[in-house]
């Protein structure tokens, strides 16, 4: 089946829930740490350029704007985002497709490309590198095992199970950020989950890891990825599954990482 060849984004859209949405993105890659990724296609001139300051352990220019719109089409059922009408692709060369049911991530993703200037920002593209890193790595099942793991170890060093006994603003903040946290996670995953001042002493018990390894493998690789980024970000597991789970903002969650 052919490819739509993509409807532009209305005007009005990009000025009023585009541009609100784009910001969000960067409120949430705050928490997230999201790296982006670098354009899919670019000018010949480009590549060259690019290629010989590597050559000559330059710095690489940057990548400067080459499409005019970004738009979202449709393809074999699915949505696809597209730049001047041809889909964007991942850094592994896969298509980018969303399901049906996330049409609303399609546009979010098309807004980050839209709302480029002249040269694509560091960190500008949160939602396109998290949809790519769920389709390169993320759909595979040994990479998502060695995923969970790693973020497992998170669990045992987890931030917010290290609570201080002074001084009193420390112990303030931890009980208004941590505690709530916590709590809602040894309730909805009915694990025990140990806090402590001490770092070194710190260590969850095999069972709830085990619970939530059973939790984690259940999610679906897109979130997984948003999950990965928080996680690492905030170093702290169980403050990742609060935002990725909804529980908390991504402004409370930025706070209770600091």
């Amino acid at each position: 089946m052919a490819a739509n060849p993509g409807r532009l984004i209305p005007r009005s859209i990009l000025l009023r829930a585009t541009h609100a949405c784009v910001n969000n993105s960067v409120r949430i890659a705050r928490v997230c740490g999201i790296c982006t990724t670098r354009a899919q296609a670019s000018e010949k001139n480009t590549e060259k350029e690019e290629e010989g300051n590597a050559k000559s352990n330059k710095a690489p220019a940057a990548v400067r704007r080459f499409w005019r719109s970004a738009g979202v089409g449709e393809r074999d059922g699915k949505y696809v985002v597209t730049l001047d009408g041809r889909t964007i692709k991942t850094p592994d060369g896969t298509q980018v497709q969303l399901g049906r049911e996330q049409h609303v991530l399609a546009w979010l993703v098309a807004g980050e490309w839209e709302t480029q200037s002249e040269f694509l920002g560091a960190h500008s593209l949160p939602l396109t590198s998290l949809v790519c890193r769920s389709i390169d790595g993320l759909s595979n099942a040994v990479v998502r095992a060695d995923v969970v793991d790693k973020l497992l170890k998170y669990f045992h060093t987890d931030s917010a199970c290290l609570h201080e006994e002074y001084p009193h603003a420390l112990v303030e903040l931890q009980q208004r950020h941590y505690a709530p946290i916590v709590a809602w996670a040894s309730a909805k995953y009915g694990i025990e989950i140990s806090v402590t001042p001490d770092m070194f002493a710190l260590r969850q018990t095999a069972e709830a890891a085990e619970t939530l390894r059973r939790v984690l493998a259940g999610f679906s690789p897109l979130k997984l990825a948003a999950l990965e980024k928080a996680t690492m970000s905030a170093k702290s597991l169980l403050i990742g599954l609060a935002l990725v789970e909804c529980h908390v903002t991504a402004e409370d969650a930025a706070m209770a990482a600091q």
